[in-house]
């Protein structure tokens, strides 16, 4: 009954719904960049099945799929038509219920903004695209910038933290008239100028224009296109004429993405933000122009306590632009992603701009969450900062030699989206009631309460979080990153193009079942092709072998980061499947490998421990969860999707028994009973099916967050063999750098990319925060110490820990 049900329904659905877009399969054509080639020849059958399944309004177009890599040999343009995506960076449905949109789609057209034609009331003169684009930024509007100068000086916030200043500079008990106290003031308020002026951004109207169009010509050298989505910008747009300051809290990958998103801005007419640059960016000539460009510098790292004096002065100078009319834009990361992943987030900044808002220097603000998408980035690759070498020093030279070698490359599409903008009070009150609600549920439990200042703080850290989190699971996946993936984790020895295009229609398939919105269209053949042409021959080679010509990546070390690089833009949407596939193949025996058993179960609550302990391992490595979210819905979420794929077989039985329990929790959380027995909680077995299908699958999955697992195992196995209780950090990183490469050559670690700079340093936070270590820093130099419970004992947790990482790690057939 309910499969004829499920039929009937099926047959309603397919009657009353047509797709624009034709088959969904290897042959789809919904292309929104076409190259234009007027002397092409489309054969009569392709443009026949192309007709045939787009819409009658749709003017008919001419598309050459042998030209789609040769984009710099082309001009390619937009397409005007419109078609339903997902709704990019959609609010938090728990924190922002009232801006919140659910799984809804939008009507929306892709705009290319390198097509002066198509994004200004400009028309083409017979002076060129040159005159023309000239023409187009000389129109734009002038924005109105305030030098807020003076303002932060007379700051009483500003002046209290200069008499401390002085204060500490001096003896205890200087007092104001004192000589020595008042020479110290005058030299700390020089400082507070001298800091000032350096921070300081000097907007200039007519510089904006000027560079925004020489940015906009480079930028057109260098890319095929620079994609928004116009409904976006219209949010934008509303934002910014809503007169509360906005808050652009951007990805970090490049140099080029606030460069991007000033350009973006520009050209719509919004008034672009302030961007918060660090001081490595001082360089000469550089540092002037982007500070006429709207950039403010602060230092790397800030100590709150030992500078409160610069920390006041930076306070002061956010919260009063933002009082004066400016929008302010910083990268909740901090640093670049070195590994092409979102970074676990820094609140410093945010804390400011919520201080604002608590202290009424605002009345509220608008935060809106940009990502920004490459092909391929400007910088080339991190490749030398991930096997430990030091990063090379910002200087003028360097950027004008980086410059000249962009000019002579090819970077593909670069994108910009932005999230739906949402009240910053909204999303502070929401996540400051939950923060109370767990602090009162200590008290109840006779914990210790945290106090005032640790809830504050404990509250921005999460709202930085819950940014990022959903920033990054809405970014769009580029075709580099796709095919990067796809050859990491499905196809590291090979495959054919054929077999890739394939395995790239089903990913697209599931990206789209999940809301997620792709960077790029057209037939996955074509598109692995033009992400192929990207990648070059120094990451991606052709072999001719018995079975056919097959495409694999290099497995050089320094190659197997980069391509990690691009791939690990997908480990947003397979994060948890990898988690759970961890856990799993962690729980079923050896045996289960050899199909010397047909039939094994798992215990959901031993699942369950596993995933937390792997997300407190990675927890320096990765943003897993929402604070509004829980662990035991995540879990169960990627348990109904493999129960869909067949790597868990559903059982009724189980299935009943599990609403169950959920019910009873529902009630127990419900009842004000007193006298309530407490709630037994009954473990539910799941049963790992054994098809070779399914087992593929879950592999796949568990390879994803494999790299990280080898190196987090490589780094505690290392302290077991240290002969002394403490070790300079920069000396054992090398260390375990050097015995990563060894052990890759002998065979012990499977993934090259595993070898990384950031994941050991994160490793050592980790186990400190496991209490196997303890970390010292003297004169900048952080020593690890190993904890003993007795001397010249072998560390027994730090033995713990690496046997336990180990198990998840260990070599399956």
């Amino acid at each position: 009954m309910v499969e004829a049900l499920a039929t009937g329904f099926q047959n309603l659905c397919n009657k009353y719904t047509r797709s624009e877009n034709g088959p969904q399969d290897d042959s789809r054509r919904d292309v929104y960049i076409v190259p234009v080639n007027n002397n092409t020849a489309v054969d009569t059958e392709s443009q026949f099945l192309f007709q045939r399944y787009r819409p009658k309004a749709r003017k008919s177009f001419v598309f050459d799929t042998k030209q789609l890599c040769q984009a710099k040999m082309l001009k390619w343009h937009m397409m005007r038509q419109s078609r339903l995506r997902p709704y990019t960076g959609q609010c938090c449905p728990v924190c922002i219920p009232d801006t919140a949109w659910g799984n809804s789609k939008v009507v929306s057209n892709l705009k290319n903004l390198l097509d002066i034609y198509n994004i200004g009331a400009i028309k083409k003169s017979m002076f060129g695209c040159f005159v023309d684009d000239l023409k187009f930024f000389y129109q734009l509007k002038s924005q109105e910038y305030k030098y807020i100068y003076d303002e932060v000086l007379e700051d009483e916030v500003v002046e209290k933290a200069i008499v401390a200043a002085a204060r500490n500079a001096c003896a205890e008990d200087a007092v104001v008239g004192d000589s020595r106290f008042d020479e110290e003031m005058k030299t700390q308020q020089a400082n507070t100028k001298r800091i000032l002026t350096v921070m300081s951004a000097n907007v200039k109207n007519w510089v904006y224009k000027v560079i925004g169009w020489f940015t906009y010509r480079m930028i057109s050298l260098l890319a095929t296109s620079l994609v928004v989505q116009p409904s976006q910008i219209d949010m934008v747009r509303e934002a910014e004429q809503s007169g509360l300051p906005v808050i652009y809290l951007p990805l970090h990958k490049s140099h080029m993405d606030y460069i991007l998103l000033g350009l973006v801005l520009t050209v719509n007419n919004i008034k672009p933000p302030l961007v918060a640059a660090g001081e490595n960016l001082r360089v000469f000539f550089i540092s002037k122009l982007l500070s006429f460009l709207g950039a403010f510098y602060i230092k790397r790292h800030i100590d709150t306590k030992k500078d409160q004096l610069y920390w006041s002065i930076l306070s002061s100078y956010i919260k009063n632009s933002m009082k004066n009319g400016h929008h302010i834009e910083f990268f909740l990361e901090g640093a670049r992603s070195r590994s092409g992943k979102c970074c676990v987030p820094k609140a410093g900044l945010l804390s400011i701009i919520v201080d604002a808002y608590r202290e009424k220097v605002i009345e509220d603000a608008w935060i809106i969450p940009v990502s920004m998408n490459y092909d391929r980035i400007l910088e080339g690759n991190f490749v030398r900062e991930q096997l430990g070498q030091p990063k090379k020093k910002e200087t003028f030279f360097s950027a004008i030699l980086t410059f000249i070698k962009a000019i002579c490359s090819h970077y593909g599409i670069m994108r910009v989206d932005f999230n739906k903008p949402y009240r910053l009070r909204d999303l502070y009150e929401s996540i400051e009631k939950l923060t109370q609600l767990e602090n009162e549920s200590l008290n109840k439990n006779g914990m210790e309460m945290m106090s005032a200042t640790i809830c504050y703080k404990t509250t921005v850290d999460r709202m930085a979080k819950h940014i990022v989190y959903d920033c990054w699971k809405s970014t769009p996946i580029m075709s580099t990153h796709a095919v990067c993936f796809l050859l990491l984790n499905k196809h590291r020895n090979g495959t054919t193009l054929e077999q890739l295009a394939k395995d790239l229609s089903i990913m697209r398939e599931q990206l789209s079942l999940a809301d997620r919105d792709i960077g790029f269209s057209g037939r996955s053949m074509e598109v692995i092709k033009h992400a192929l042409e990207l990648l070059g021959p120094k990451l991606i080679v052709y072999e001719n072998t018995d079975s056919g010509r097959i495409v694999k990546p290099i497995l050089d070390v320094p190659v197997l980061i980069e391509l990690s690089y691009y791939g690990n833009n997908l480990i947003s949407h397979f994060m948890h499947q990898s988690l759970v596939a961890l856990t799993i193949c962690k729980l079923i025996s050896q045996d289960f490998w050899n199909n010397a058993i047909t039939e094994t179960k798992i215990s959901r609550n031993d699942l369950v421990e596993d995933v937390i302990f792997l997300t407190n391992l990675l927890q320096f490595d990765f943003v897993f969860i929402k604070y509004c979210d829980t662990l035991d819905n995540i879990v169960d979420r990627v348990i109904r999707h493999f129960e869909e794929e067949e790597i868990i077989l559903m059982d009724m039985v189980l299935e009943e028994e599990r609403h169950s329990q959920n019910l009873a929790k529902m009630l127990n959380c419900d009842s004000d009973d007193e006298y309530q027995q407490s709630y037994v909680d009954t473990d539910v077995k799941y049963r790992v099916n054994t098809n070779e299908n399914s087992l593929n699958k879950l592999k796949f999955y568990r390879s994803v967050m494999m790299p990280y697992l080898e190196c987090m195992a490589e780094s505690a196995g290392s302290f077991l063999a240290l002969s002394e209780n403490s070790v300079i950090e920069r000396e054992h990183v090398q260390t375990i750098l050097n015995q990563m490469h060894e052990n890759l050559e002998e065979g012990i670690l499977s993934y090259g990319e595993s070898i990384s700079l950031d994941t050991i340093k994160h490793s050592f936070m980790v186990f400190e925060k496991f209490d196997c270590l303890q970390i010292t820093t003297k004169d900048n130099i952080k020593t690890l110490h190993i904890i003993n419970n007795q001397p010249r004992e072998l560390n027994t947790s730090m033995q713990a820990m690496s046997e336990y990482i180990e198990e998840f790690v260990k070599q399956i057939n």
